[in-house]
């Protein structure tokens, strides 16, 4: 869970109170994993770093892992022998209270945001929606609903969860402490498999009377899914804590290695001769329902990472990352905010050459909410000069979307003569370096042709020189399929209009996009 610097830790020496090192400094680099993941996706923008970001060692991130970790601690911390059940429910119930109010804090500043931008910043509005929706149109009702961790706008979600696991955790450490353990991790298990069959869209009658459907906007994570790596993590940390678990044994980390190792192949194309590709370990690794692969490789890695902490304590242990996973809660709350934040200026840059160079630059502030969180736990700056800190790198921020707008406008995009009213048309925006061959680095959606017929916009593309290409998509694949003679078998057309009886070159397609502007294609 989010732990203070303050809280002792006794883990995997379980003879001694004291902080692991190392698992603070895996909890600190995956905060950093999923802020630049996050100020990636909401900015609409790509780059290679993602394939470090995202899922480097297998099917899992960061986000799993972070979930596991804080089960780990809580099942650890909260069911020392000198705690009493009644005092384990007060602390455990006093924790998620302090991260309700960060929860609370966060909606505060980003909804307020949202206004702020929507009549400042018109152009941010469209991406600020994606993620947040409903804020404009049905701000008391999608608060509410959000206060009550019903709606999880985008980044949202990981907050809630806590709350709720850290309120059930008192039930826990009691069955644990009784010898129900099995029973506790059978039902988690249970109802991980039929989790699929269940979800939180599930619980909407029971809002019904308070909350329209179209205010509610569930997280990402399914709970019933979810809630078994926190589940098996506490359950983990309270036999490590009372010493009741004998859990290395090198058959064990021998076969741990060989299916890290064989999935880590997977992950990377070693088996595709063989019809096994990242595509296919995906359907198996679902994220969202915790997938049976996904768990397993979390697993394994678990397995891994603890062999590793035991035998070298220090191993692991980087002082920069530690620096921020001992302040976890208020460093993640404050991750949330700065992606919602920078989101209209990073999107606004996402083509420029520093786009991941200024990404760097706004996750590089996780140390400065670390310091000034330290700085105020240890009274030597007020709440004042603590707010007044966070309220400086907000006016940075706010100065860069202001800037960064006035280098974007909308780009209105029309097709015209679409014989097929039923097959969605694929829209693609090149940048003039890209290949119109391949997959654009601009823009890719899919629409309907009604919609096209009466305009689709691209609320705010950078000024700049692009091409369009629309094709009906008849097959699906996201292709514009060629027949044995070279030309297109779908109805397709390019921006400018050009001739179609030979391939299109950019320069016949491009166009400078220097304001506000439609372009009509004609199939």
């Amino acid at each position: 869970m989010f732990f203070d610097e303050n809280t002792p830790i006794q883990l995997f020496r379980v003879t001694t109170m004291k902080r692991i090192a190392a698992l603070d400094s895996i909890r600190g680099l995956l905060l950093l994993l999923m802020t630049i993941n996050h100020l990636i996706w909401i900015s609409g923008g790509y780059s290679v770093i993602q394939t470090v970001t995202l899922q480097p060692l297998g099917q899992f991130g960061a986000a799993e892992c972070f979930v596991f970790i804080s089960g780990l601690l809580a099942g650890a911390i909260y069911s020392r022998e000198s705690l009493t059940n009644t005092q384990t429910i007060t602390k455990a119930w006093h924790r998620a209270f302090s991260i309700y109010r960060y929860h609370i804090a966060c909606l505060l500043i980003v909804f307020g945001w949202v206004f702020i931008a929507s009549h400042l910043l018109p152009s941010a509005v469209p991406i600020l929606q994606q993620s947040a929706n409903n804020v404009l149109a049905a701000p008391i009702k999608t608060f509410i609903a959000s206060a009550a961790l019903v709606n999880q706008p985008n980044y949202f979600d990981i907050l809630p969860l806590y709350i709720i696991f850290m309120l059930l955790l008192p039930l826990l450490v009691v069955a644990y402490r009784k010898g129900l353990g099995w029973l506790v991790i059978s039902v988690s298990i249970g109802a991980w498999v039929f989790s699929h069959a269940i979800n939180t869209a599930t619980l909407i009658p029971l809002f019904r009377f308070i909350f329209s459907d179209s205010t509610i906007q569930f997280g990402y994570f399914n709970i019933f899914a979810w809630q078994l790596l926190f589940v098996m993590g506490s359950a983990l940390g309270f036999m490590l804590q009372n010493k009741t678990l004998r859990w290395r044994h090198p058959a064990l980390t021998i076969i741990a290695t060989i299916i890290a190792t064989g999935l880590f192949a997977a992950h990377n194309g070693a088996f595709s001769s063989f019809g096994i590709y990242r595509w296919v370990l995906s359907m198996y690794a679902d994220k969202p329902e915790l997938g049976w692969l996904r768990t397993l490789n979390i697993t394994v890695w678990v397995y891994l990472i603890g062999v590793i902490i035991q035998r070298y304590p220090n191993a692991l242990h980087i002082k920069a990352l530690s620096y921020i996973g001992r302040h976890s809660l208020r460093v993640f709350s404050w991750q949330i905010v700065i992606v919602y934040l920078s989101a209209p200026l990073l999107h606004n840059l996402r083509l420029e050459p520093y786009y991941i160079l200024l990404i760097i630059a706004i996750a590089a502030t996780l140390w400065l909410a670390a310091l000034l969180s330290e700085k105020l736990n240890t009274h030597t700056v007020s709440r004042l000069h603590w707010v007044s800190g966070f309220s400086v790198m907000l006016s940075f921020i706010m100065l860069g979307n202001i800037v960064s707008a006035e280098g974007v406008s909308p780009l209105t995009i029309k097709v015209t003569n679409i014989n097929d009213p039923k097959t969605s048309v694929l829209v693609l925006v090149y940048d003039e370096k890209d290949d119109l061959t391949q997959y654009p680095s601009v823009y890719l959606k899919a629409y309907s042709p009604q919609k096209l017929a009466q305009g689709v916009t691209i609320a705010a593309l950078p000024l700049g020189n692009y091409a369009v290409l629309a094709f009906q998509d008849n097959d699906g694949d996201y292709n514009l399929t060629i027949g044995n003679n070279g030309m297109p078998t779908e109805r397709f057309g390019y921006s400018n209009n050009p001739p179609l009886d030979t391939p299109v070159s950019m320069d016949q397609a491009k166009f400078a996009h220097k304001g506000p502007q439609t372009q009509t294609i004609n199939f």
